[in-house]
């Protein structure tokens, strides 16, 4: 009981974090303009990589950027709430990919790892087993049947360099 009441509070603390920090964007004038990405760009005190500088320099994918974050982090509380769970998994892709992003350019690793993990609480028991049988399909129809990365038992790396199968000939 007392495990489902923390991760409960931890899903619960989540969805108010991001509803609170898509509020202050969208009551922000940076963020309304979609400069906001553009600003955050030019700071010097974060590692940024010369291609997301030069990228949100572009007015469309800076302001492409600044609204479809405002947007997901404004969804979470509703998508955590649907009955739809594809609607759950997209706001938690499209989060994480938020987060890959913020890991990538400004250099803010610890951070983007942190708000991952608790991304991922907010997807529930069901979600996860769906995304394991669609890996799982997905890797049945990428490898062919009976394929293995590993080499079968009893051939030596000298065969296996040299291309041999192991299989003597008749």
């Amino acid at each position: 009981m007392l495990h489902n009441l923390a991760a409960f509070l931890i899903v619960f603390q989540t969805a108010v974090l991001y509803f609170a920090a898509g509020y202050w964007k969208i009551t922000g004038k940076m963020w309304q303009d979609g400069v906001a990405m553009y600003y955050i760009s030019r700071i010097t005190g974060f590692q940024m990589s010369a291609a997301y500088t030069h990228l949100m320099s572009n007015a469309y994918v800076g302001t492409a950027v600044c609204y479809f974050t405002i947007a997901v982090e404004l969804a979470l509380p509703f998508a955590i709430l649907s009955a739809r769970p594809w609607v759950r998994k997209a706001n938690t892709l499209a989060l994480e990919a938020v987060h890959v992003g913020i890991m990538v350019c400004m250099g803010l690793v610890c951070f983007g790892l942190l708000m991952i993990g608790a991304d991922c609480t907010c997807l529930r028991d069901d979600d996860y087993r769906s995304l394991a049988r669609r890996l799982r399909t997905l890797k049945e129809r990428l490898m062919p049947r009976g394929w293995s990365p590993l080499p079968a038992r009893g051939m030596s790396p000298v065969a296996i360099a040299a291309g041999q199968d192991g299989v003597a000939d008749a």
